[in-house]
């Protein structure tokens, strides 16, 4: 069988797909185009109306008989959509990096049965980077008034560590420079079977190996159970200085009709003790602008912590209410309001981050080579995950020095140093 798959969404469905292609490989099916392709799987995402109604376009475009609805939008395929249901033929992707690939398709079709979540890459050097993604768990247990996750998802399910570190051992035999450890929190990892992604990162860091890891997304709440726990362990030279923490508000009253179990004071005081431990650490941040209630005072709020955090980006959502949330039974505000408060912070975060990446022109950095750019440059990573450009053709996986000579809020470029 010839297979295509196209993916949406977060690093967790990345690595949803990634481990069903390394399963399909596995067992003798060829990975094509889209022309050639004799099954078509479109791995969804839902968690806002405009990503919805993009993936529902996109499947209106592939419907048909070879077309596989996977990921987020699989329990609710839309009946204008022709297609092989997800829970006719894929079952539990969506819940695959968790329970391991098993049943993919029903056991009454013969295409795919009993697939292995051992399935690698055999040859990672023709990949166009050496970055992979490990689930390390699947699903949620947040209680966010606006979040369809866990209808999607299901509650938290971690998987054991000794597969965790299996994979991840098998990634880097094969080449792999970067492993990213994704899961809808990555800091509740553990926390269903008697664990914390603290021991999980030590484990993962004595990896013999030239690789590094960079940590997914980890919410407050989360993370402060087990602040101490995460600070050592990114003491690690393999571990990015690099921490995915999503605020989304500034005001503790919409915090709380949100569902979030933190305060901003909370928040802050959490990322200063990770920047206190780690000066240069790269912090991105989340910011869900017009929810409901959200008043003009509770905006600034917001806006006063962006400035006081200075985070290197922010994931900028408005909201969009999400069928079966709690939120979505609230009064939802004009867009006109939610677009002015969207191009209100991203004007401000740019700027914070344009300035953040000027203090590094001039400086000479280490950095890995992961991907391969366009019109003739490479991609590069610093110790604290700032993306670099460079040109020429240096080794994937190398190490190189690079002379920062540009700058803009999204990543410093620069020329190779020889000797």
């Amino acid at each position: 069988m010839k297979f295509y798959i196209e993916t949406y969404g977060c690093t967790a469905n990345q690595g949803n797909s990634q481990d069903l292609a390394r399963a399909l490989e596995d067992m003798g099916h060829i990975p094509s185009t889209l022309e050639e392709a004799d099954a078509v799987i479109v791995n969804t995402c839902a968690v806002t109306e405009k990503t919805e109604r993009k993936v529902v376009r996109r499947l209106s475009l592939l419907q048909g008989e070879r077309l596989i609805v996977a990921g987020c939008l699989s329990v609710a395929v839309p009946e204008s959509i022709r297609a092989i249901s997800c829970r006719e033929r894929l079952g539990l992707l969506n819940r695959s990096s968790a329970a391991g690939i098993s049943d993919i398709f029903n056991d009454d079709d013969e295409l795919l049965h009993g697939t292995s979540r051992d399935a690698l890459p055999h040859d990672i050097s023709q990949l166009a980077d050496l970055c992979a993604v490990v689930n390390i768990s699947e699903g949620c247990n947040g209680s966010c008034s606006y979040c369809i996750v866990t209808k999607a998802r299901g509650r938290l399910k971690g998987r054991r560590v000794e597969d965790v570190v299996a994979e991840v051992e098998k990634l880097v035999a094969l080449g792999t420079a970067e492993v990213q450890i994704s899961a809808q929190d990555t800091a509740a990892y553990g926390s269903d079977i008697g664990t914390n992604l603290g021991q999980l990162l030590e484990r993962l860091a004595k990896i013999p190996g030239d690789f590094m890891l960079r940590v997914g997304m980890m919410n407050p709440n989360s993370a402060l159970l087990i602040r101490d726990l995460l600070l050592r362990a990114y003491q690690s030279p393999k571990i990015y200085r690099f921490l995915h923490i999503p605020v989304q508000s500034g005001s503790d009253e919409i915090l709380q009709n949100m569902g979030r179990r933190y305060s901003a004071a909370s928040f802050l005081e959490l990322v200063w003790a990770f920047r206190y431990a780690i000066p240069k650490i790269t912090i991105i941040t989340d910011v869900i602008v017009g929810f409901p209630g959200e008043t003009n005072g509770d905006f600034i709020e917001t806006m006063d912590l962006i400035k006081r955090l200075q985070p290197d980006k922010v994931n900028i959502t408005r909201f969009s209410a999400r069928p079966g949330t709690a939120a979505a039974l609230k009064y939802d505000m004009p867009d006109r309001i939610k677009k002015d408060r969207s191009r209100e912070m991203t004007r401000l975060w740019q700027k914070i981050a344009a300035e953040r990446n000027q203090k590094y022109v001039g400086e000479v950095l280490p950095a890995r080579i992961t991907e391969r750019g366009r019109d003739g440059t490479m991609k590069a990573r610093a110790e604290n995950y700032l993306g670099i450009v460079v040109k020429g053709r240096p080794k994937l996986g190398s190490i190189v020095l690079v002379q920062v000579t540009h700058c803009n809020p999204f990543y410093v470029s620069g020329h190779l140093l020889t000797g």
